[in-house]
């Protein structure tokens, strides 16, 4: 069975949109998801360490093993300087990476990881729908 753990309260359509892909991801794999809201890495903001937003782990043998981890990004996050710099940093988990982009975004994500020399296990268009969230 999997298990999600996070932060509780929404703060942004970030981090609603990061807890509902946590949520369908959580329904179809076992696997145990752990989120990292923005409220979360604020209280990490002097740490040099970036933590992907959903993380995919497996107890095994006395400790979590990381099998996946995704990033959320939002239009506003598209465009930031620094969000090829994450994605590297995600890249370097050495783990598949999965990216999740509004509807419309999939191939300016696809061209910013190639500049950014960073290879995306999948990448998932997210919208909604008559309130519905939905994934493509």
């Amino acid at each position: 069975m999997s298990t999600i753990t996070h932060e509780p309260g929404i703060q942004s359509l970030h981090d609603h949109v990061v807890s509902l892909v946590a949520q369908r991801w959580a329904k179809s794999v076992q696997i145990n998801i752990t989120i990292n809201s923005d409220a979360e890495r604020s209280r990490w903001a002097a740490s040099d360490r970036s933590y992907p937003d959903i993380v995919g782990s497996r107890f095994n043998g006395g400790r979590n093993t990381i099998e996946w981890i995704a990033e959320i990004e939002t239009e506003e996050s598209l465009s930031e300087p620094n969000t090829q710099g994450r994605w590297r940093e995600d890249a370097g988990w050495g783990v598949p990476f999965y990216l999740f982009v509004p509807k419309g975004h999939r191939e300016a994500a696809q061209k910013l990881a190639v500049t950014a020399h960073v290879t995306l296990n999948g990448i998932y268009e997210y919208f909604f729908l008559n309130e519905m969230f939905q994934l493509s």
